[in-house]
């Protein structure tokens, strides 16, 4: 066939072969329907941890029916077939109808598996003729949610084809992302291996049971990950690229072979990811920014979610359907594309794409030339200083106080109103829940309202760093703590946020669910986790410490004690038009 013919649309499947050890990857190909003389783009498409490809054009995909809704970037997928790109969707080493072990987006393995699936577009594809090239290249881009996100940036540290990426909700260092300061996200520990033994038959690298065990182990071991899950997890990471190094026994040494790719990036991530946070998609920026690459960030609401513990209508994933831009609303999916299209065809965006977005409610989005850090820069500088608990002894206390006869009614209450709601979604004609049984699922198991779960389960101790006295004003960006822990606890683990008390509300507000792990005593400088929140007069904001958290699950100090907390926090707190 030659590009004088008339290309019709179709989908199928076939394999790819690792060249390195044998290892059959399964695709799909949706191929666009071109006119004579016509070429297309290349688009790679990839799923989240669990899930599996897409088999053709008009398939919802696994997370879409596990959550209840489409997710932007796999719509985003099928969309751009019909948009004149070649779509690949491939099952990612070890889940779906792919051979071989699950080894966790390891650039020596997985990263070989990408280049194999773009050297067979470009050597095997039976349209091969018909991609589009670019100073003898392939116009190659990427898009993908979570483990699907990951892809994209190994993908194209390792091979420079790629042109211009999407990565939805993903990671920077993977050892940052499941154990901050080496305390173990055990509840998302369980959640990835839940989520990834069904479609990879149990096919998962051993390492994430045994990072699973350690976690699940450290309050009694007082340890977090081995030196070796670490160093696997950062060399599984664009970090490791952007450092120019590789981990070995706990030594980073320089790698010729691992540098900061040279491709355009939109960066998509939730404020209220309590997996990928805010913190990961400004150090992707940052470093792809440094290299010379056009970067674009966009911080939505939601992300990566965990049941009980957040306000979702999901399942896993919550990702905004819209985003509002120039005072109208935009299908998140639509403006993935746009930026594809801009990048990889050269046509010019509708409206411009956000240098730096960050969304504060349905309603607002703000607009940056830079993300707002906690320097002083953008917001006040405040001191602060409190006593709090550490270990159960703080989860001890935080039931205790909390279970008066007026709380314990308005739990009830709350919980029989949610649940009560969600039941009428089903049979409520006139707005029916979409037949989503998913979503109404994700409504009933966090019919408990997870602002009290928060302070039922976690405890804390809120102290006090400002009083709100305007309205129109966020604090939006990642604030930045000079702290000093000391006390009884010789080596506590602290967990700390952001948190706001607003007038005539009992319940304190942690803010996007964001709690930063601190390990050990002593003076630190850290950024806390990225929010994105709305502030009115008279509310209270505070530093919430917590000597326990339920996103950590078996992460915290095993002897109870009390630790003291003083230091300055630089508060990223911007205006609202």
């Amino acid at each position: 066939m030659t590009n004088s013919a008339t290309l019709e649309a179709r989908d199928y499947s076939a394999t790819v072969t690792n060249p390195n050890d044998g290892v059959e990857i399964a695709i799909t190909v949706m191929q666009p329907a071109l006119a004579a003389g016509e070429t297309a783009p290349l688009i790679l498409h990839g799923h989240g941890f669990g899930g599996a490809r897409l088999t053709n054009r008009h398939e919802r995909s696994v997370y879409e029916v596990l959550s209840g809704g489409i997710l932007p970037s796999t719509e985003a997928a099928r969309r751009a077939v019909a948009d004149g790109y070649f779509v690949i969707s491939f099952d990612q080493r070890g889940f779906g109808d792919s051979a071989g072990c699950v080894e966790i987006m390891n650039p020596e393995v997985e990263g070989v598996d990408i280049s194999a699936i773009l050297d067979w577009a470009e050597n095997e594809m039976p349209e091969r003729e018909r991609l589009a090239y670019r100073d003898g290249d392939p116009v190659i881009g990427g898009l993908g949610l979570s483990y699907g996100g990951g892809f994209q940036l190994i993908g194209a540290c390792i091979d420079p084809r790629f042109d211009a990426l999407v990565p939805t909700a993903t990671w920077y260092d993977l050892s940052y992302s499941l154990a901050p300061d080496n305390v173990v996200k055990t509840a998302w520990g369980a959640a990835l291996v839940a989520l990834g033994i069904p479609t990879s038959g149990v096919r998962l690298d051993p390492l994430l049971y045994r990072a699973l065990a350690e976690g699940l182990a450290s309050t009694l071991t007082g340890r977090g990950l081995s030196q070796t899950v670490i160093d696997r997890l950062y060399n599984s990471s664009p970090a490791s690229f952007y450092d120019g190094h590789i981990a070995r026994d706990g030594q980073r040494e320089p790698c010729e072979t691992r540098r900061t790719p040279k491709v355009d990036v939109l960066l998509v991530q939730g404020v209220g990811d309590t997996l990928f946070n805010l913190n990961e998609a400004a150090a992707n920026a940052h470093a792809l920014r440094a290299a010379g690459n056009d970067v674009h960030l966009i911080a939505m609401q939601y992300g990566h979610s965990l049941p009980f513990l957040q306000d979702i209508d999901r399942i896993a994933y919550q990702t905004d359907a819209s985003l509002r831009i120039d005072d109208d609303y935009i299908e998140t999916s639509e403006l993935e594309l746009a930026y594809l299209d801009w990048k990889l065809k050269g046509k010019t965006p509708a409206r411009d794409v956000p240098r730096n977005m960050i969304v504060l409610d349905d309603e607002t989005a703000l607009f940056f030339d830079r993300l707002p850090m906690g320097t002083g820069e953008t917001g006040p500088v405040v001191e602060f200083a409190g006593d709090a608990t550490t270990g159960g002894l703080d989860l001890l206390l935080g039931i205790v106080r909390r279970q008066s006869v007026s709380r314990l009614w308005s739990l009830a209450t709350g919980t029989a109103g949610n649940a009560w709601t969600a039941i009428k979604r089903v049979f409520d004609t006139d707005k029916p829940a979409s037949g989503d049984e998913t979503a109404l699922v994700a409504r009933l198991v966090n019919a408990l309202p997870s602002d009290h779960l928060d302070e039922l389960a976690s405890g804390g101790t809120f102290i006090e760093l400002m009083s709100v006295e305007a309205e129109n004003q966020a604090i939006a960006g990642i604030p930045q703590i000079d702290i000093d822990i000391s006390g009884s606890d010789r080596n506590p683990i602290a967990f700390v946020g952001l948190g706001v008390k607003r007038a005539g509300h009992a319940t304190t507000v942690l803010l996007n669910k964001q709690v930063r792990p601190i390990r050990g005593g002593g003076r630190r400088e850290l950024d806390l986790n990225g929010v994105s929140h709305r502030l009115h007069a008279g509310d209270r904001l505070g530093l919430l410490v917590y000597g326990y958290h339920p996103q950590y699950l078996a992460s915290f100090s095993a002897i109870p004690g009390r630790i003291h907390v003083s230091g300055r926090i630089a508060l990223p707190i911007v205006g609202v038009v």
